[in-house]
């Protein structure tokens, strides 16, 4: 029997259909593995048949769902009940009907419990596994329509790195164990089909109360009780993200809002995915559009496919519409926040965000009385820190990735456009808070509160955006190690020689997990050395001023490097980073000589 989503109309599986076709072997599922990428911020590969990461079309091989199925299995073992309740979902990419349906039947043949909520945003998911033993969740966020990935965990958050370590090594025993592929085929093939038909059966109801469970906990998050008004309009950039089937036009029409959005199907993808520079033009011309029809339409936001990740654009003094950097976008969120705290007397507070997150967020806390901590890449890295924070007595609503922009308000564990909205609205909201700091940020407050106007008042930095060109590179060592080991040998050969006259000197700063570290050498590192590490600039006045960043991405086969610098001078930060990418050469070249 086949079944549809009732709000979209999207078909999600036949019962009686068999997905199989007996390709997979031993050999070719073990090769498929090689290809994939395992890391708490998940575990992503290509997963479109043709091997094409830009291929929109939604066929899987076999490998590649005999690999689903294991990794449901594994996250079951992970979590050690004999009956677990596990929310199902996935993102709007074309792969992931097929990998859910593999899941789907997996779960089902290991005794779990399955309500399956389809195409869902992250958040959604997320905040709906607070009733459940854990969630697992299909998809790539921000990679091409190609990838496509897995995320699990419990609580509203996905597991960290050490808890998901414990999972890596019984996955990957499952996939390299003689007769896997037939094994994992038949777990596949003899699922109960009248199991596989009540699950489906529920999924209407089951997703009906994820969105609920949802819109509660954003006002949760927000601290909103009572009636509340969105003081502006919104348009939106859905590019056929799952946000497109969460609560997000509903949930900011019951907030007073006006909204209007832009390609709103789930699955119909109209341009790139990353919500990052050229492809946030299509929400820029929207609001820009809307704005000299409306000049209340001051916001506007695109989703990653997940919709964790939101990225915004706004209209400025004369009501051109301008995007806002990833990094200007958590600086701002966390500006208004910290000054929230202050505002309210709160003692010890604290921000905690990743290693190559920009120093303008060390400058804006400063000036409002909080303190900042750093965590590795990955956002259960940062969740991870936040929450050690707040058992040593800090007070650390806040935390995130400045580099990838959004933010994670407690006690939610995953950044939410939702939530980047609602502390947009406290300036207009709460009572005395734009006056607050704006003089905190040193400027006049205008007569009435804007946000361009706090965006002009934040301090000056420019940085690599974390998906330019320019931060990513390709080299052909695999021992990062050894390439960190040779980078540092480089680094202090020459650093002081070829360091800019505006710095006064340098310091290496490493990132493993939550945990950061001044020096260098293997000691500042785990085995793996999966980590990132920094070179920090300081001033005349030894105040840090800039940075360079390397790290190796947990789910892309790339290298990440990124400059930031104080000021406006694109021309340091230029040569800073050509330097970095020539040290990187240069370590990959002797690596690879031995």
């Amino acid at each position: 029997m086949r079944f549809y989503d009732r709000a979209t109309g999207i078909y999600i599986d036949d019962s009686s259909a068999r997905i199989t076709d007996g390709s997979a072997t031993d050999e070719s599922l073990r090769a498929a593995l090689s290809r994939c990428i395992l890391s708490a911020s998940g575990w992503r590969s290509v997963m479109a048949a043709s091997g094409d990461e830009e291929d929109d079309s939604d066929r899987v091989s076999e490998d590649m769902l005999l690999i689903a199925a294991a990794a449901a299995l594994s996250f079951l073992g992970y979590l050690g009940k004999e009956q677990p309740r596990i929310v199902l979902g996935c993102d709007a990419r074309p792969t992931g009907r097929l990998l859910e349906a593999a899941v789907r039947r997996a779960f089902i043949h290991g005794g779990a419990i399955v309500d399956d909520i389809f195409i869902s945003s992250a958040p959604e998911i997320m905040a709906a596994s607070h009733r459940y033993d854990g969630f697992f969740y299909i998809s790539a966020s921000h990679n091409p329509v190609g990838h496509n990935g897995y995320k699990f965990g419990r609580s509203g958050g996905v597991l960290s790195k050490e808890e998901i370590d414990k999972v890596i090594p019984p996955f990957r025993a499952s996939i390299e164990a003689e007769g896997a592929a037939a094994r994992l085929r038949s777990i596949l093939e003899d699922a109960d089909g009248n199991a596989l038909s009540m699950v489906l059966q529920r999924h209407d109801a089951a997703k009906k109360h994820a969105l609920a469970a949802y819109k509660a906990f954003v006002l949760r998050t927000a601290g909103i009780k009572g009636s509340f008004s969105l003081p502006f309009g919104v348009a939106v950039d859905f590019n056929g993200s799952a946000r497109a089937a969460s609560i997000d036009l509903p949930f900011l029409r019951r907030l007073d809002a006006k909204v209007w959005a832009i390609n709103p199907e789930p699955g119909q993808i109209a341009h790139a995915i990353v919500p990052e520079g050229e492809n946030l033009e299509w929400v820029r011309r929207e609001l820009e559009s809307r704005s000299k029809a409306d000049p209340s339409f001051i916001l506007g936001y695109m989703p990653d496919n997940d919709g964790d990740r939101g990225n915004f654009v706004y209209t400025d003094k004369r009501g051109k519409a301008r995007i806002l950097s990833a990094q200007t976008v958590f600086a701002l969120v966390a500006a208004i926040e910290l000054a929230y705290d202050a505002m309210r007397g709160r003692k010890r507070i604290a921000i905690a965000v990743n290693g190559p997150t920009s120093l303008l967020i060390d400058e804006i806390a400063a000036k409002l009385g909080a303190e900042v901590f750093r965590s590795d890449i990955g956002e259960a890295n940062v969740v991870t820190l936040s929450e050690r924070l707040r058992e040593r007595g800090f007070t650390c609503r806040v935390c995130g990735e400045g580099s990838n922009g959004g933010n994670i308000t407690y006690p939610a564990r995953v950044r939410d456009p939702m939530n980047s909205l609602l502390t947009f609205s406290k300036l207009w909201t709460i009572d005395g808070l734009y006056d607050r700091l704006m003089k905190s940020l040193g400027r006049k407050p205008e007569e009435a509160p804007s946000l361009w106007s706090v965006i002009a008042a934040l301090p000056r930095y420019i940085t690599t955006s974390a998906f330019s060109k320019d931060a990513v590179m390709h080299i052909r060592s695999t021992d990062y190690n050894r390439l960190k080991a040779e980078y540092e040998s480089i680094l202090g050969y020459e650093g002081m020689g070829r360091m800019p006259k505006c710095f006064s000197r340098w310091e290496v700063r490493q990132y493993e997990g939550s945990d950061e570290s001044v020096g260098v050498g293997p000691e500042h590192r785990t085995p793996d050395s999966t980590g990132g590490l920094k070179v920090q600039f300081y001033d005349s006045e030894d105040r840090p001023a800039g940075y360079l960043w390397l790290s190796k991405s947990r789910t892309e086969p790339v290298i990440r490097t990124m400059v930031d610098i104080k000021g406006r001078d694109m021309k340091l930060h230029d040569e800073l980073l050509a330097w970095q990418h020539e040290m990187v050469r240069r370590a990959d070249e002797r690596v690879l000589s031995g």
